[in-house]
């Protein structure tokens, strides 16, 4: 390759920091290259903070970049000849990274395709949908929330698949309304009451009347009144609490409130609103503490937000992955 300069000034700072990223780890490059760069870097402060940013950034990925290397290798069978003497390690670090970042977001949005499938009712991030019932009663799901249906003459039966969905339930003494996560169980006759979920946990506000909760036959159930709250963590249900009902059920409202929450917590419900995953790659981020009302429409003012108020970076791999740093 000539050793000519890989940016061009008409790039911007961060575009011509990754061009010479990639051309100072390529094998071939030469001396004089890399004094280019040295006046390139010396030449202005912009210059020198979109280079180490990208520095920052790799040295951030290549550590689960190469577990993703490892693993591809360890599934291919071994090469039938040498590779090519242009295949420079750090495009091969490239790919894994990338490997890394479809699997990241694989791993989220084929469990939610199942879903979907399963599910009577579901909504994509950034939806919501209200659904009258054959019963007379009203649920309206969440963003990002699936979930199945089953009336009898017995009963009334939802199982929540994942997200958040909150019931209007239209007393009938006859057949209890029962939400379920598949492990516990939130009865109720006539109230109103919202149940989210997350993985394998549980948690139910109540904004009308009285609810129960059970997990199986050892725990004795808990009734939670209207203000109060219970979740359902690690097959057990907790002790019941009161619960601000205009924060709790902002979503209803469009709004997102956090109050000193950690920021692990606040990108993950953020995530929820979004097409694509905010992901957090520098662990010391993950208990910075984060409070702040947010528009669940626009889920990139979140981000602007949460880097103005902690001096947080970023950096957008695509539209579907931001990472914070």
């Amino acid at each position: 390759m000539p050793s000519t300069q890989p940016s061009s000034p008409k790039q911007s700072a961060s575009d011509q920091a990754t061009a010479w990223f990639a051309r100072l780890h390529a094998n071939d490059v030469t001396t004089a290259e890399q004094e280019q760069f040295k006046n390139w870097y010396g030449a202005s402060r912009q210059h020198a903070e979109a280079y180490d940013k990208i520095c920052l950034l790799w040295d951030l990925l290549e550590a689960p970049a190469k577990r993703v290397e490892a693993g591809l290798k360890a599934e291919q069978p071994a090469p039938a000849q040498q590779p090519l003497p242009g295949k420079q390690p750090y495009i091969r670090r490239f790919m894994a990274a990338s490997a890394l970042t479809l699997a990241m977001l694989l791993s989220y949005q084929l469990p939610m395709h199942y879903q979907n499938w399963q599910s009577d009712y579901h909504t994509a991030p950034g939806q919501q949908l209200t659904v009258a019932l054959d019963d007379g009663s009203r649920l309206t799901l969440n963003t990002d929330t699936a979930l199945t249906v089953d009336f009898s003459a017995k009963q009334r039966n939802i199982e929540l698949l994942r997200g958040e969905a909150y019931f209007q339930v239209f007393p009938d003494k006859n057949r209890p309304f029962i939400v379920s996560n598949g492990s516990a169980k939130a009865r109720a006759v006539g109230t109103a009451f919202s149940v989210k979920k997350t993985d394998a946990d549980m948690q139910v506000i109540v904004s009308e009347g009285t609810v129960e909760v059970s997990a199986g036959k050892a725990d004795v159930p808990a009734l939670v009144h209207i203000n109060q709250q219970v979740d359902y963590q690690q097959g057990r249900v907790g002790l019941v609490m009161s619960s601000n009902i205009l924060e709790t059920l902002a979503w209803q409202r469009g709004q997102l409130i956090f109050k000193r929450q950690p920021l692990s917590k606040a990108i993950q419900e953020v995530n929820r609103y979004r097409s694509g995953q905010i992901m957090l790659i520098n662990p010391q981020l993950k208990e910075r503490i984060v409070s702040g009302v947010f528009d669940t429409a626009d889920s990139s003012a979140v981000v602007d937000g949460i880097k103005t108020t902690l001096k947080v970076n970023s950096v957008s791999l695509s539209k579907q992955l931001v990472l914070l740093y």
